[in-house]
């Protein structure tokens, strides 16, 4: 259709491979979805206001103390592996802008709310009727029914208060306060489900040749993630729950005699009773009807005193004693890590789980790769975000602005073109993981 906009001017088939994938978005949950599809070997371009998306302000509020021009952790952790765009997307000249990216693009990404993407002119149904073939997808904080779809949406708010994680998390007790969700905990999570959508919607394009609309909320992510909880408290479980008083004893954490906590996990209690009674030194309950089942022992309450022999079993021998008789017999267990251990997790860096990266005002700090992996990438090639604007002349140059264009639109107030110093090497450097490499088919 003509309507569509390509560099070669020709209408697209349902089979070409279009170049960008546009971000336009803010914080963390949706620009970490281009971010997983930067790593894949995407070209993603990221559009921000003149003042940035606000996610460059959000290292103090997170806990980190220091940041420059250049280096900005929390914010590369959702906007690595991008090129950086400013546009103004509120004049004609911005808008006509992006409109020549979405038309070689693939997948338009936004977090922005619907009202907002209306007076754009980047709402769905004005994309999708100028290009049929976008993949458009949205991360919204609730649905887009319902009393909250124009509400903001946080991962604080949408996610860990209204999913119930900030109340499900403590341990029930006397002296109870609600948890503190680790920050963008849910925003993580989320991203992943918002890929998962996108590419499953890109497919149906490559089959059929028409786009589609992918939304994700945050509410509707935590309530996936509490699906058991959600059962349960349908039928008498109740959270927060303690762990003296969990259905399953051998699903459960305890504390080793050096003060080390510890998960085990045999949901199938009835099976493997014998094997954990031998191995924790309780062998004279083996053969006990009043403890040896879950139906018994929750119908009669023994959980609660089964929880406390175990607990007074594991608190003879340090966590060393156990971790070996565990191995032994293929027992299901882990250590509950800290931050530290897992900053010092061998199988984290040995699976570019952690990669590590130098920041001039940081030296070398450690940061998560996204969790999927692809045959022919391999562990994926990381690279930092930049300055406002830092690539925007050479993609318009790319699109067939002239030098002399791209000054007047941005004299104009339309575009951002970046104009500070030169970006030291730890910038611009390739991060490379620790050996696997893909295919390349």
């Amino acid at each position: 259709p003509a309507q569509w906009y390509t560099r070669s001017g020709r209408s697209p088939a349902a089979s070409d491979v279009y170049k960008g994938r546009l971000d336009v978005t803010a914080y963390v949950a949706a620009p970490a979805c281009p971010r997983i599809l930067g790593e894949m070997g995407a070209t993603v371009y990221k559009v921000e206001p003149f003042v940035g998306d606000e996610q460059r302000t959000q290292g103090a509020s997170w806990g980190m103390k220091s940041k420059t021009e250049f280096d900005d952790q929390a914010y590369d952790l959702s906007s690595m592996n991008k090129q950086w765009l400013s546009i103004n997307l509120k004049t004609a000249q911005g808008q006509a802008f992006i409109y020549r990216l979405i038309g070689d693009s693939d997948i338009v990404v936004t977090s922005f709310r619907d009202p907002a993407l209306k007076r754009l002119g980047l709402d769905y149904e004005t994309l999708s009727s100028k290009f049929p073939h976008i993949v458009f997808g949205q991360m919204r904080g609730y649905g887009e029914r319902g009393p909250e779809r124009d509400s903001k949406g946080f991962d604080a708010t949408s996610y860990s208060s209204r999913g119930g994680l900030v109340m499900a998390f403590p341990q029930k007790g006397e002296h109870f306060e609600p948890a503190n969700v680790p920050v963008a905990f849910g925003d993580w999570n989320a991203s992943v489900a918002l890929t998962a959508g996108i590419l499953a919607a890109l497919v149906r394009r490559l089959r059929c040749g028409k786009g589609d609309k992918v939304v994700v909320n945050l509410y509707h992510c935590a309530i996936w993630g509490m699906s058991s909880a959600v059962a349960v408290s349908q039928q008498g479980g109740e959270y927060p729950r303690s762990r003296k008083e969990v259905p399953c004893p051998t699903n459960n954490c305890y504390r080793s005699r050096d003060g080390i906590w510890f998960l085990m996990c045999f949901g199938h209690y009835n099976k493997y009773f014998e094997l954990v009674m031998k191995v924790i030194g309780l062998e004279h309950l083996i053969g006990n009807k009043e403890y040896d089942t879950l139906e018994v022992l929750n119908e009669t309450g023994n959980n609660v005193q089964m929880i406390a022999w175990m607990e007074e079993a594991f608190a003879k021998k340090d966590f060393e004693y156990w971790e070996k008789a565990f191995k032994e017999n293929d027992i299901p267990f882990q250590k509950c890590f800290t931050m530290d251990d897992i900053l010092n997790d061998e199988e984290a860096y040995a699976n570019d789980i952690l990669r590590k990266i130098h920041y001039d005002s940081l030296g070398e700090v450690s940061v998560p790769t996204s969790p999927i992996r692809l045959r022919s990438v391999g562990d994926p090639v990381l690279f930092r975000s930049r300055p406002i604007g830092a690539d925007t002349r050479k993609v318009m140059e790319e699109y067939g602005y002239s030098p002399k264009e791209i000054t007047r639109l941005e004299q104009e107030g339309a575009v951002k073109c970046y104009d500070g110093p030169p970006m030291p090497d730890s910038v611009t450097a390739l991060s490379h993981g620790p050996g696997f490499e893909g295919t390349g088919n």
